[in-house]
């Protein structure tokens, strides 16, 4: 294998945090407006609909856990190896791990699409919103490939460093959503109006647009060139370490992802007014999103720089850099939540005509703000995890706190205790709590970086040489 280095790349100052942070930032946010223009424009047409494509939302997600997890596996293997200067070594991981998400999108597309019934009646899917459900599961499957696509080229972007042409992209996809979804979902431009299959395809056809656009840019940037696709020899040496990382990553993606099914399972078949509560959960998981989108950015970051410091041979600064990452982005994120705190109606109102489900949503609402520090913090640690190859952490901690105490909570206050969907959103705060405490005790006592790829010394150029694979 060719193992081409080129300098160093482990800045961690200020400037390169904020440098490398306010792109990702910008770009949740305007994937969050992407996601709030179909969930506002499904409540324009019914509480119905918008229950509906909550459903296929969440499913849609949970399907994604084997593209999150191999895309775990080559963030952290391409941000050590650009830390290290290999860029040789980073670009076939970038080959790879795009390679096997199309792969993988493919087959999953294929299953979900055959098993998409039993699978809706499964989740507890309410019977007034099922015909209308497996209306919308067809063509949700059919952009489950470019979704895959989409994602994992972005996050090697993000590996690289590379974070405006993720950016732009995503803004093109934002634009594309918002004029379809008025256009065909509405009626809008003198549009015919295809109700809830224009909003459908429209976000099919923004995913594959955004595929497409970052597999370009990658090929422009020199980082899917034809030399760079791994041959046999490669894989096997270069493989192990990847789905190290991936293997405990995907397991807690699925744990994570079947517990929010299972959580919307929970709303879904509550003693009374289920269809409300789950409209409510829907929209208030969009609005939530202004909280945690900007998180996902400090965790992207984290898992970029600490993987760049490990990579280098920092273990020192890659902990300093974890610590200042988690302050930041939990003060930075409570300053937002304690602003939008006082129009917590207002934002229900936004989304929804019906004031049984805005009373969900503003419910809803309450309890995951007072939740932001707790649930910011433990997303840039889990960043800190995945940058360090340390995915182990994440499925033992996440898994561990949604399946054994939020799950459990939920179903005890909200069936039986309460009877609402309050009892629901009471547990996630109690469990997002709890699954902080624990993200700190990890990162501040045990040896996470010891998951990082090897590093032996290249007496060649004086540098960090082979690392691993």
């Amino acid at each position: 294998m060719s193992h081409t280095a080129a300098p160093a790349n482990s800045n961690t100052s200020p400037r390169a945090i904020w440098s490398l942070t306010w792109p990702q930032m910008l770009m949740m946010y305007v994937q969050f407006f992407s996601g709030f223009t179909t969930v506002w424009t499904a409540g324009q047409i019914s509480a119905d609909l918008q229950a509906a494509l909550g459903m296929i939302t969440q499913c849609g997600v949970f399907f994604m856990v084997l593209c999150m997890a191999l895309s775990s596996g080559g963030m952290a293997a391409v941000s050590q190896s650009f830390g290290a200067g290999l860029m040789d070594r980073a670009r076939r991981y970038v080959a790879a791990s795009i390679g096997g998400t199309a792969l993988l999108g493919c087959l999953m597309a294929l299953v979900c699409t055959a098993f998409g019934a039993p699978f809706l009646r499964l989740v507890q899917t309410p019977e007034p919103i099922m015909p209308l459900a497996l209306d919308l599961w067809g063509v949700a499957m059919l952009a489950l490939p470019f979704q895959y696509l989409y994602a994992s080229s972005g996050v090697m972007f993000r590996a690289l460093r590379q974070v405006l042409p993720p950016l732009w992209v995503a803004a093109l996809v934002c634009i594309v959503t918002l004029l379809g979804c008025l256009g065909f979902g509405l009626g809008f431009f003198g549009l015919p109006n295809f109700g809830a299959q224009g909003i459908i395809w429209t976000q099919c056809g923004g995913q594959a647009i955004g595929a497409f656009a970052n597999l370009l840019l990658l090929r422009r940037c020199g980082l899917l060139r034809a030399d760079a696709l791994p041959g046999l020899r490669w894989l096997r040496a270069g493989l192990p370490y990847l789905l190290k990382v991936a293997l405990p990553a995907g397991a807690a993606q699925i744990v994570w992802q079947t517990g929010y099914l299972m959580l919307f399972v929970l709303v879904a078949d509550l003693p009374r007014d289920s269809v409300h509560a789950l409209a409510g959960l829907t929209a208030g998981l969009r609005i939530e999103a202004l909280l945690f989108m900007p998180g996902m950015a400090f965790n992207m970051s984290a898992a970029v720089l600490v993987g760049n410091c490990l990579g280098a041979g920092d273990k020192i600064r890659a902990k300093r850099v974890a610590l200042q990452m988690v302050g930041i982005a939990a003060c930075v994120m409570s300053l937002v939540a304690a602003a939008l705190w006082p129009f917590r109606q207002e934002l229900a109102a936004l989304l929804s005509h019906e004031a049984q489900t805005q009373a969900n949503i503003v419910s809803y609402l309450t309890y995951n703000l007072l939740s932001t520090p707790f649930s910011i913090a433990s997303t840039v640690m889990g960043g800190v995890m995945a940058g360090a190859g340390a995915t182990r952490y994440n499925l033992i901690v996440y898994g561990g706190t949604f399946w054994l105490v939020r799950l459990p909570l939920g179903w005890l206050l909200g069936h039986h205790l309460w009877g609402t969907a309050s009892g629901v959103f009471c547990a996630m705060l109690v469990s997002q709590c709890l699954q902080t405490f624990l993200m700190l005790y990890v990162l501040l006592r045990r040896d996470w970086a010891r998951f990082a790829m090897r590093v032996a010394h290249d007496g060649r150029n004086g540098r960090n040489g082979r690392a691993g694979a």
